[in-house]
């Protein structure tokens, strides 16, 4: 995994950022601020936008592995017709206590 890097002037403790929060908010507009606890990060304060843009991206790079995945599913069912698996055939009898069990 990539190492995140950052400047000095990114790194507060817990302690100064519980009194200069407001302060802290308006850096974190352009930067993110990384607050230590003990000497380690501990969270990481962002603007929202910037937040946004992170969640976008999230949003679409799982959307392109769930494609991925589910498209080398299809080549392989493709490839090997019959190591296809029908749910109805493999599911077991429920049991007493499973859910819409009844007797």
């Amino acid at each position: 995994m990539t190492k995140l890097t950052f400047t000095a002037d990114q790194l507060v403790s817990s302690t100064i950022a519980s009194k200069k929060f407001g302060e802290l908010r308006k850096k974190a507009k352009d930067l993110p601020q990384f607050i230590t606890e003990n000497g380690a990060v501990d969270t990481v304060l962002v603007g929202y936008p910037y937040f946004e843009q992170m969640f976008e991206r999230l949003t679409e790079l799982e959307e392109k592995e769930e494609e991925r995945i589910l498209n080398e599913r299809i080549d392989r069912i493709n490839q090997e017709p019959n190591t296809i698996l029908i749910w109805k055939e493999i599911r077991r009898e429920p049991h007493e206590g499973a859910i819409g069990y009844s007797f």
